[in-house]
């Protein structure tokens, strides 16, 4: 890394449709790496400390989610500029972000306790609370079929999520 970047506090990658991996620190810098070059590229974060978790729509575009500075942001992939998306209410503390096969964003609200998601065509958000933890909700992914999966940590459960039906079920 740069180095103004020294601690960066590396957390999650992931890799663009051109063979790219954009990366997060938590001391507030996300960046790229070109494989092909070896090039490093690093950004100063919006709104400081936070970057966590960090996914790829099928459409190519980059997003990340800001623990610390308490929001979402899209990367423009061209330039690196980073585009701030405020979640429906304030401290709820983004973790991580996943995309499900029509780029609508999925996001683990830790401090909340909630599940969220993004519509970045509507611009509009929608969460659903856990059933057991009024906080701890660490990870989402999104599998094949666009069941949303999240980890509870204060309930140590593994929840699907049937976006038809809106109905968490725990494992």
């Amino acid at each position: 890394l740069p180095r103004e970047f020294a601690n960066a506090n590396l957390n999650t990658a992931t890799f663009d449709k051109t063979g790219t991996l954009w990366f997060t620190g938590q001391s507030g810098v996300y960046g790229r790496v070109d494989p092909a070059s070896g090039k490093v590229e690093a950004w100063k974060a919006p709104k400081g400390y936070g970057p966590y978790g960090i996914a790829t729509t099928p459409s190519g575009e980059v997003w990340y989610a800001s623990l610390a500075g308490d929001h979402i942001a899209r990367i423009d992939t061209a330039t690196g500029a980073a585009t701030v998306v405020e979640p429906p209410t304030p401290n709820v503390g983004p973790r991580r972000i996943w995309s499900d096969s029509k780029g609508v964003l999925w996001v683990s609200f830790w401090h909340a306790g909630e599940l969220a998601r993004y519509d970045p065509a509507a611009k509009t958000w929608k969460t659903w609370a856990l059933p057991k933890s009024k906080s701890g909700c660490y990870s989402v992914f999104v599998d094949d079929k666009d069941k949303v999966w999240v980890t509870d940590f204060i309930a140590n459960a593994i929840l699907r999520f049937d976006p038809a039906n809106e109905k968490l079920e725990s494992f």
